[in-house]
């Protein structure tokens, strides 16, 4: 992680004029391009982060650029790893999703503001050869990337181009920052240019990989990741935001993580080879069970409440097609609701109440977070028919791991 001398922070601090936002507003003068200092220290770098302006990415202020190389079947040109995203993380490596329901689109949109509002054809024409998805719905591959990442972007909330800023001014320029940051990483060329092409027969390895996207990008420690058969499938480039992210500087970090991939033996296979065989289609049933709190007695009911006697709900979880899970029980979706409780209810949406699932721990996760609590401020009932809600841990209460059982 990048770090800054106390003093620079400090220097930044005085040296520049914050602009008094709601002030702004109301006299009609919001410029975020023009009011944002030049020098502000990149996102994740700054023990005093500037909060609440539309100048410094916070929380979220890692941004991964992901790449996928899906060749069986098939997904994109030959010769293209597909725009799978551009993610805001956490400064810790967690991260937020659906953060504003009210700025969410829906199919239909997309194409409607970048060409018909924003004129730009060549744009979306972008779009559309390069952000292809797995199961051939490409638009509702975008229409999920931005209401579960890009609503989560503060320096893009329509607040930030002030009273006089166009509307969906903030999904032009997700999409915009995205496809241009994704044509800075032509993958393919990277390693190609080191002599690692597609191939039924040959195999490479970690430090061969490595080193083409290294050289290529400019930047150590590139993350990417095998599948099941060791071959290459996702690329992901890190960086963290200097200023606002519709005019700020991205700026290529290392980033280090288990990469899945073993080191000798990665393939690269072509896109429609006859080898390996294309993976088993998932079990629209998904995986079912109790979910258990390690180190209780008790488990889960239907509502999502921690129950110390009684019977154990049964509960289903179902692998989506964006990646995540969705949890039900007889009473409905399982979701995080507005305490931060996990609760299961009929009114839950599944796009919008996405889980984690780690198969080899059989423990459920949510926004990276693997570790849970007892919500006991929201207890009710008495005795042994006392009911507690859990939450996600904040790191100060005593926590557990969810385990389906």
């Amino acid at each position: 992680m990048v770090n800054l001398a106390a003093g620079l922070l400090f220097g930044i601090a005085n040296a520049y004029f914050v602009p008094d936002w709601a002030n702004f507003y109301s006299k009609g003068q919001v410029d975020v391009v023009g009011l944002c200092p030049i020098d502000l220290p990149l996102s994740c770098s700054n023990s005093t982060p500037i909060e609440n302006t539309c100048c410094f990415e916070s929380p979220s202020g890692l941004f991964a650029q992901t790449q996928f190389w899906d060749y069986n079947p098939a997904v994109g040109a030959n010769e293209t790893w597909t725009l799978h995203g551009l993610w805001p993380d956490l400064c810790g490596g967690l991260f937020q999703q659906f953060c504003d329901k009210p700025l969410e689109i829906r199919k239909g949109d997309l194409e409607r503001i970048i060409v018909d509002e924003f004129g730009d054809k060549d744009l979306f024409k972008l779009i559309q050869e390069n952000w292809n998805n797995l199961g051939g719905d490409d638009e509702s591959l975008w229409v999920h990337e931005f209401n579960k990442h890009g609503t989560c972007v503060n320096t893009i909330k329509p607040k930030c181009y002030g009273p006089d800023g166009k509307k969906n001014q903030n999904v032009y320029d997700y999409f915009n920052r995205t496809v241009s940051l994704y044509t800075q990483y032509p993958t393919f060329d990277f390693l190609a240019d080191k002599g690692i092409v597609p191939s039924l027969t040959e195999s490479y390895t970690y430090d061969q990989v490595l080193q083409a996207l290294t050289e290529g990008s400019g930047k150590d420690n590139v993350f990417f990741k095998c599948d099941r058969n060791n071959a290459l499938q996702e690329v992901y480039y890190y960086h963290y935001l200097q200023g606002p992210f519709s005019t700020g500087n991205f700026v290529q970090i290392p980033f280090k993580g288990q990469s899945r991939c073993p080191q000798e033996g990665i393939r690269f296979f072509p896109k429609g080879g006859k080898n390996p065989q294309p993976r088993p289609p998932k079990d629209p049933s998904g995986m079912s069970g109790y979910l258990k709190p390690s180190g209780h007695s008790g488990c889960l009911i239907s509502s999502g409440n921690y129950y110390e006697s009684g019977t154990c709900a049964k509960f289903r979880i179902v692998a989506l097609q964006f990646k995540g899970y969705n949890i039900l029980s007889s009473k409905g979706v399982c979701a995080i609701d507005e305490r931060g409780d996990f609760s299961c209810n009929h009114q839950n949406k599944p796009s919008e109440s996405q889980f984690g699932y780690d198969s080899s721990k059989r423990t459920i996760l949510y926004g990276g977070i693997d570790k849970w609590c007892l919500d006991e401020s929201n207890s009710f009932g008495h005795g042994r028919f006392q009911q507690t809600p859990i939450k996600v841990s904040d790191g100060d209460c005593e926590s557990f791991s969810l385990k389906l059982d």
